[in-house]
């Protein structure tokens, strides 16, 4: 600046607090696709962490346990790779769907369904309902404690703030599962042992939230139980499919006229589901992430760095 404007220039300097300062991301060449659920959301204050490598990470595999279909991942996949060539401004959006499509497909070879038909399978979620809840609920547990040990690690400067605040619902949760181990082994020992730590548990959160901490417990656990609907919204897609499949059939057997209204109906039932399922595996994996995940650690209000002299983004 002194070489060039010599004395024409003047220089103002202030010191500005961390909360204050703006923001870049800086991810890898396809987590940074993901950034932009997280602009959806908020971006993250300065020094806080940017969960976007999870976000890529994770909601593809939330997405794909929902939809499991080859068929409909497939035709997902392609729909989305043409709207990227046809729609640029929201390309980083659709290279997420076409992720998740791709995940969808290798879901759907793992289920063996491919449009509703089920010719083999590894594992059948239409015949495990049960399983398939207890691996939803499984990916919850494993979710929702990574925010908690992020948050955490977050407050570690204030080791008692952090214990009370987040490691209390890791032993709460440690205690029911003993206590419901106890109950079902019928073991004294493991149900006394269970009751100790709930006790140590809901003493930590009353010293880190309150009685409101007490109030929000039944909550930690329906979030947990949240997660269900990774398997709901699957089978619900399953369902439509089949009866699509089965209603086609019948219609084929009933001449020419049948046949028609059965493709028909074949084409447009499952252009429906397909739509409907890319619908639901999007909005409940998006809403995991932010009710469930990001409120375990993540607080954003960040606002983006923008270096002087650089064009401001249109979406802003």
């Amino acid at each position: 600046l002194e070489k060039v404007l010599a004395d024409k220039f003047e220089i103002d300097v202030e010191n500005v607090k961390d909360d204050e300062a703006p923001v870049k991301l800086e991810n890898g060449f396809m987590s940074n696709k993901f950034e932009a659920l997280l602009r959806m959301y908020s971006l993250p204050k300065y020094g806080e962490f940017d969960p976007t490598i999870l976000m890529f990470l994770i909601f593809p595999i939330f997405f794909g346990f929902i939809l499991g279909d080859v068929g409909y991942g497939l035709v997902s996949l392609i729909i989305f790779t043409i709207a990227k060539f046809k729609m640029k401004n929201i390309k980083d959006f659709l290279t997420i769907l076409q992720f998740s499509a791709f995940v969808s497909i290798l879901f759907g070879i793992f289920y063996g369904e491919y449009f509703g038909f089920e010719p083999y399978h590894i594992f059948s979620r239409a015949e495990s309902p049960e399983t398939l809840l207890l691996i939803a609920v499984i990916f919850g547990v494993i979710h929702i404690n990574i925010g908690i040990i992020i948050g955490f690690i977050n407050q570690i400067h204030d080791l008692k703030h952090a214990i009370c605040d987040k490691l209390s619902w890791i032993i709460m949760e440690i205690a029911v599962a003993i206590l419901a181990l106890g109950i079902y082994v019928s073991s004294t020992t493991a149900i006394f042992v269970g009751s100790i730590f709930l006790l140590l548990s809901a003493i930590l959160i009353y010293m880190g939230h309150g009685f409101i901490g007490i109030i929000e417990i039944p909550s930690f656990f329906t979030n947990i139980l949240s997660y269900a609907r990774l398997m709901a919204v699957g089978l619900s897609s399953i369902a439509i499919a089949v009866l699509v499949n089965e209603y086609t059939l019948v219609l084929f057997s009933k001449g020419a006229i049948g046949i028609f209204a059965g493709v028909l109906l074949f084409t447009f039932g499952h252009i429906f589901n397909i739509v409907l399922g890319n619908f639901e595996s999007f909005l409940h994996t998006l809403r995991l992430h932010y009710v469930e995940f990001f409120t375990k650690f993540y607080t954003g209000g960040g606002r983006e760095f923008v270096p002087f002299g650089q064009k401001i983004r249109e979406e802003d």
